[in-house]
């Protein structure tokens, strides 16, 4: 993977997370309009949301300060390659 492609769904995953956040929030506040099951389950949401949001911002943070290339190389580890050189080995 790329890292301008991972910054990317980074910032969509973010961006969806806040709008989540906020949803949450305007449901618990307002339990006459929603109603008081959802949003007692708005409350119980925002600490999760809280903690995703946490994470999402470390992961950004953290993968804004990998140069490209180390980046490359990280998220490439494990996949089999392809080519002569990618299969088991024979002989004594």
């Amino acid at each position: 993977m790329k890292k301008e492609d991972a910054v990317n769904k980074l910032e969509g995953l973010g961006n969806e997370i806040n709008g989540l956040h906020a949803s949450a929030w305007n449901t618990a506040l307002h339990p006459t309009r929603y109603g008081w099951g959802s949003s007692l389950f708005g409350i119980v949401s925002i600490p999760v949301l809280s903690a995703a949001s946490l994470g999402h911002m470390v992961a950004a943070a953290v993968t804004k300060q990998v140069n490209p290339d180390t980046f490359e190389k990280i998220t490439t580890l494990g996949q089999s390659k392809s080519g002569p050189d990618s299969g088991p080995k024979s002989g004594p």
